[in-house]
């Protein structure tokens, strides 16, 4: 058991458990989420009623896409524990600073799932109250929770379809899925025709006077669809991807204000989920500057226009003659005290190849049997152990993950002055397979005398297999 977080009204830790699968993933998924739990604390000062009325809603929004309890209980002081299922591959603010952009075939695998959820709990009586960027968790599926219910409010009754029309907190909701897709929208690149559609999508649920409508989710879906088919989300940036630049995001801009009469005026800056005052000032800068720019560039336009094209022409051709002249006298011959710096420059040695080139020779075993995969992926943990390296860790486990934490964790408590345990070293010649789900392997270590003993998790991904946790003995 370790923690994870904690907030004014509970604290949450992530326990190692067996058990069942977990209703809020589709069928088919091959994770084994059955195997970690986390656990709400609430502190003795949060009324009981406030935690009952959070059970009752999570209970009713059961389903896909909404995250799971399990079970409700008390600690040994007597303060209320509610087991939740776990859902770690980070939120969609996450995502959406590691990705630059996202495909337009994202964004729908993204809303679409929260759009169906978000309408089939309304229909339960609930009100969710925080549908945030920080709210919506990913599974290491790519698929979207709604995992927040610390502000949810429940009915009595089963509401009908006008009343979740009408109902402020039903209609908030909406607006707050509608910020979370301009925000979504915002990222996409893609080709003009697809820019287009969704430019009308963002402009569509920007405007206010739609939650309302008795159609508001039919229409959603449709305009969402009309973008392409879904496809895989990626939850972690490549390397060609970091270099693309993110397309002007349309004004978000709401004709009527919700419950708090502001919202932010720009789909990137939400991102930033900067205050509301600062938000308003930053936004009348960026259109004085833009003003200014404006000004200038008509004003240089206006002056250039009476010049002739021929002497454009012959300052362009004077200014790449100087161009190349200075690179010519740039590259004859470098100065002395340049000359004399070449010896000390080129003995520098290279002194990080060292997870390149076990990666080189480990990288079929990663891809290959995962009992093999254990025996490379243990033996280049213990290097990176050895040698403090964090960046090397990167090639064992995902980042994020709890087990890169637990180890970069380990990493800076030796740097601090601390030293290694000897038990967080694993033995692969010692490992049992004991369960296997599709990509996933759960491992065991030791002959079974201790109450706890040591696991491993392993899952394969597009990479070859990495370690996704690991729990020591105890």
């Amino acid at each position: 058991m370790r923690a994870i977080g904690e907030t004014a009204k509970a604290q949450v830790f992530l326990v190692h458990a067996g058990g069942h699968e977990h209703e809020g993933v589709e069928l088919g998924s091959t994770r084994l989420p059955a195997q970690i739990r986390a656990i709400k604390r609430f502190h003795s000062s949060v009324p009981t009623a406030q935690i009952l009325t959070e059970v009752e809603c999570l209970s009713r929004a059961r389903g896909h896409h909404v995250i799971a309890v399990d079970d409700i209980a008390s600690a040994a002081d007597g303060s209320p524990v509610v087991v939740l299922g776990w859902v770690g591959s980070g939120t969609l603010r996450r995502l959406l600073r590691e990705r630059s952009s996202l495909r337009s075939g994202e964004a729908i695998t993204i809303l679409a799932p929260l759009l169906g959820a978000l309408s089939r709990v309304h229909q339960t009586g609930v009100s969710i109250g925080d549908v945030s960027l920080d709210a919506i968790q990913f599974d290491e599926t790519g698929c979207p929770f709604f995992a927040q219910f610390g502000s949810s409010r429940c009915r009595l009754t089963t509401p009908t379809p006008l009343e979740i029309q009408r109902d402020e907190s039903f209609r908030d909701d909406r607006r707050q899925l509608a910020n979370v897709a301009n925000s979504v929208l915002a990222a996409v690149h893609a080709e003009r025709d697809v820019m287009r559609l969704v430019s009308e999508l963002s402009s569509w649920v920007s405007d206010d006077t739609h939650t309302g409508d008795a159609g508001w989710h039919q229409t959603f879906e449709q305009q969402l669809f009309s973008l392409g088919a879904p496809e895989p989300l990626r939850l972690v940036a490549d390397a060609k991807e970091i270099s693309i630049a993110v397309p002007p995001s349309a004004p978000l801009v709401f004709s009527s204000a919700g419950r708090d009469g502001l919202r932010p005026s720009s789909d990137a800056r939400v991102v930033l989920a900067l205050p509301h005052w600062l938000d308003g000032q930053l936004g009348e800068t960026l259109r004085a500057v833009n003003r200014n720019v404006v000004e200038r560039r008509d004003a240089i336009a206006a002056w250039c226009r009476p010049v002739k094209k021929r002497t454009w022409v012959l300052a362009a051709v004077a200014v790449t003659l100087l161009i190349a002249a200075m690179v010519l006298f740039a590259t004859e011959e470098p100065p002395e005290s340049q000359q004399s710096q070449l010896p000390q420059q080129v003995a520098v040695p290279d002194v990080d190849r060292g997870s390149s080139q076990s990666m080189g020779s480990d990288g079929d075993d990663l891809k290959g049997d995962a009992n093999q995969a254990l025996t490379a992926l243990l033996s280049l943990r213990a290097d990176c152990l050895r040698n403090l390296s964090v960046v090397c860790l990167e090639t064992v486990s995902s980042t994020g993950t709890p087990a890169y934490l637990s180890d970069v964790a380990l990493i800076d408590s030796v740097i601090a002055g601390g030293e290694l345990p000897p038990n967080v070293v694993f033995d692969a010649a010692e490992s049992i397979q004991k369960q296997q789900l599709g990509d996933s392997v759960l491992f065991e270590f030791g002959d079974g005398d201790t109450s706890k003993p040591a696991s491993i998790l392993l899952v394969k991904g597009e990479a070859g297999w990495r370690i996704r946790s690991y729990m020591l003995p105890g």
